[in-house]
């Protein structure tokens, strides 16, 4: 006769034990699948310790594995910076031949070169507007016989230079606003020093600020369909 055969039953312990067993077995080789012998109660509790994928039973990272990212790591894209292109100063020193208006000259270097100069962020009245001749008469007593120094960054649409005079430390542009005998040319300079100077010259009354109803020079050329600064 064959023995019977008695079914062997596990302790919780010792279940615990194999499904720990199987469970670090599982993790080492990514194998999550549970085993088709596992009775239910078996099932639920390898469920409950099975942990995610690079962790052992208690939740804890193999201390010999190390993360390894799936993609590559470009190194950043960066901008070159961008530079400001450098305006060039140009610079003469001379004689002044001749005063146009109040905001125009000529002046003579040494070496016999001639430049008709505009002195930049102011606008004088025209010849032919009330306290036209009296701003050109300012300005060559200003500047008087001795040598100017003109130095400019830019020229206007007729090549002129529009250009800072000085004779030794004066600014010529700046006293000529200064003394209410040119407006400062909001248009084309935004300078807050000779905005400053106009509104104490008005202040003041000085100049053409002392005359009845003085008109923009640029309303003058307006209405008389002159050029903005033509040439002479």
């Amino acid at each position: 006769m064959h023995a019977r055969q008695i079914p062997v039953k596990w302790s919780r312990v010792t279940r615990l034990l194999i499904l720990y067993t199987l469970t670090n077995l599982a993790v080492e080789t990514q194998d999550l699948l549970l085993p088709g012998s596992m009775d239910n109660s078996a099932r639920s509790t390898w469920a409950f310790l099975q942990p995610s994928v690079g962790q052992n039973a208690f939740g804890q990272e193999p201390a010999a594995k190390e993360k390894q990212s799936n993609t590559a790591t470009e190194p950043p894209v960066t901008e070159p910076p961008v530079t400001e292109p450098q305006v060039k100063e140009e610079s003469v020193e001379g004689n002044v031949t001749k005063v146009i208006d109040g905001d125009s000259i000529k002046v003579r270097t040494s070496e016999g070169m001639e430049y008709e100069v505009q002195l930049e962020g102011t606008d004088a009245p025209e010849l032919k507007q009330p306290f036209g001749k009296e701003s050109a008469e300012a300005l060559q007593k200003m500047l008087g016989t001795s040598k100017v120094k003109v130095t400019w960054q830019k020229k206007d649409n007729f090549e002129r230079p529009l250009a800072q005079v000085y004779v030794e430390d004066k600014h010529i542009n700046s006293e000529m606003i200064r003394t209410g005998n040119a407006w400062h040319f909001k248009r084309y300079n935004q300078s807050k020093k000779l905005a400053d100077l106009e509104i104490e010259a008005k202040k003041e009354k000085l100049g053409l600020w002392g005359t009845d109803n003085p008109q923009a020079p640029w309303d003058y050329r307006k209405e008389n369909r002159a050029p903005d600064k033509p040439d002479r």
